[in-house]
């Protein structure tokens, strides 16, 4: 007989019985213990988990970390100014940001793969494992979706906002099942706009001929036959499975919440304005519908879509990412003659100047309001990208790949606010104090979520396995 509804949104001490035995090697007792000692304090504080992916690697010195004593012709030309913490600056392309310093705390002493590369950067922040053995690790969301479901039985425990290239190149369950996977709200890889008109995530349509009159009637079939073949299905697992997907696809199409959770137009406009109606601004506003859904991890992806930027030509095939991968021209908005320019017609990245306003207007208008809403009570979001950007400019007016420094930031679930960790020297090339690894990022994402990482994972066959790469906590976070 198939589970209610209500029945499976409570039944998380059931669900932790049924996978601590496989997954971690434990008791209900001791995974009770254990999740009663995390919840004390900061570590156990959130309980749902919503990533900003910002891919092409942003500059630090014209982000969080802008040093006005760099060498004058390496130098950004965009002054810091004061956030509303007092002693902290930002870049002065962030001032809607940093009226918002005192929800936040920045670290700028992150570091990320020697390689410097995009996948090599992507693979660690989204695994917390070195990029040699990331692809046979699941995503953290996997993992922690694995661990702890979900408080939205409608929606998978793990999604992508719209889902966007990199990301979506390196997603993997490794060894857990399939079904850890993120669903991925897009069908484009490169350039989907979420702020088009009409646009809607197309695994919720249906088919066409299937209107809500037929659809319900054939739930109502299903009914019936079940009631019908209740013995059949209590004694056969394929048949509770198959009941089950069956169920969970039902809620999908037919669900008032889940329909919430994807139409922008519930909101008022004061607060589309606020976000911004472009593809970025719609992106972070529906991230924030679906942490309020209940989806226990959600990742944010973000690349401009080509009519955004209003240049002839631009973002045609074998043009750019649209993002942040400024090898040229960070501070033109134009052709820059560079190497890309010249293969390709147009360069990878857009300029810092066209990026940032709608980049500022968005994440501060997502933690302003997740902070009005309480929703940053209990969701921690992380703001990352995979690198950070060389301390000095090349010739063609760009800056390339850098690892060695790098910035990102997080909100909510009980980080202390207003606060800057870690220092890196006059060029923001280097950490000079506390630094941080993708590793460490991860295993603050599981301490903040109560799950005690001196335990071990286990691989089919009962190896053990360490949650992170070797990571620790982030201190100053907790």
């Amino acid at each position: 007989m198939r589970e209610s509804r209500s029945n499976i949104a409570n039944s998380r001490r059931q669900f932790m019985r049924s996978v601590s035995t496989g997954v971690m090697g434990l008791g209900l007792a001791e995974m009770l213990a254990i999740e009663a000692h995390a919840n004390s304090g900061n570590a156990g504080r959130a309980k749902q988990i919503l990533v900003v992916y910002e891919e092409g690697g942003v500059s630090q010195m014209d982000s969080w970390d802008p040093k006005i004593e760099a060498p004058l012709e390496h130098r950004t030309p965009y002054a810091p100014i004061d956030t509303n913490v007092p002693g902290i600056q930002f870049s002065s392309l962030m001032p809607m940001i940093a009226q918002q310093a005192d929800k936040f705390a920045v670290v700028r002493s992150m570091t990320t793969t020697k390689v410097a590369g995009h996948m090599e950067g992507c693979q660690e922040f989204f695994k917390g494992y070195r990029f040699t053995a990331a692809p046979s690790f699941p995503d953290i969301g996997s993992v922690v979706t694995e661990l702890l479901g979900s408080d939205c039985p409608q929606l998978p425990g793990y999604v992508f906002c719209p889902g966007a290239n990199m990301p979506n190149h390196i997603t993997t369950t490794g060894f857990l099942p399939v079904s850890r996977a993120p669903w991925k709200l897009g069908t484009k890889s490169l350039g989907e706009n979420v702020a088009a008109p009409g646009w809607k995530v197309q695994a919720l349509q249906p088919q066409p001929g299937l209107n809500r009159e037929r659809f319900s009637q054939r739930q109502s079939l299903l009914d019936r036959l079940d009631h019908l073949d209740e013995r059949s299905a209590e004694t056969s697992g394929i048949g509770q499975s198959l009941s089950k997907y069956y169920e969970h696809s039902f809620d999908l199409l037919v669900s008032p919440r889940v329909q919430r959770a994807f139409d922008l137009e519930t909101e008022t406009e004061q607060t589309r304005d606020r976000y911004g109606r472009d593809h970025r601004g719609c992106c972070y506003l529906m991230g924030r519908k679906l942490i309020e859904a209940g989806v226990r991890f959600v990742t944010v992806t973000v690349i401009q879509p080509p009519d955004h930027v209003g240049r002839p030509n631009y973002g045609q095939p074998n043009g750019v990412f649209l993002n942040w991968d400024h090898h040229e021209g960070i501070y033109h908005n134009g052709p820059c003659g560079g190497p890309q320019g010249n293969s390709n017609q147009e360069r990878y990245g857009l300029p810092h100047p066209v990026m940032m306003p709608s980049l500022d207007r968005s994440f501060s208008a997502l933690i302003e309001d997740m902070h009005q809403r309480g929703l940053l009570d209990e969701t921690l979001v992380c703001f990352v990208t995979e690198m950070g950007r060389t301390p000095r400019i090349n010739k063609w007016g760009g800056r390339d790949h850098w690892a060695r420094a790098m910035s990102i930031a997080f909100a909510g679930a009980g980080v202390p606010r207003g606060q800057v960790i870690g220092h890196t020297d006059k060029e923001a090339g280097d950490v000079i104090d506390r630094l941080y690894t993708p590793y460490d990022y991860a295993e603050t994402i599981y301490r903040k979520l109560g799950i005690d990482t001196d335990l071990r994972l286990k691989k089919p066959g009962g190896l053990p396995v360490e949650f992170s790469d070797g990571g620790q906590p982030i201190k100053e976070l907790f």
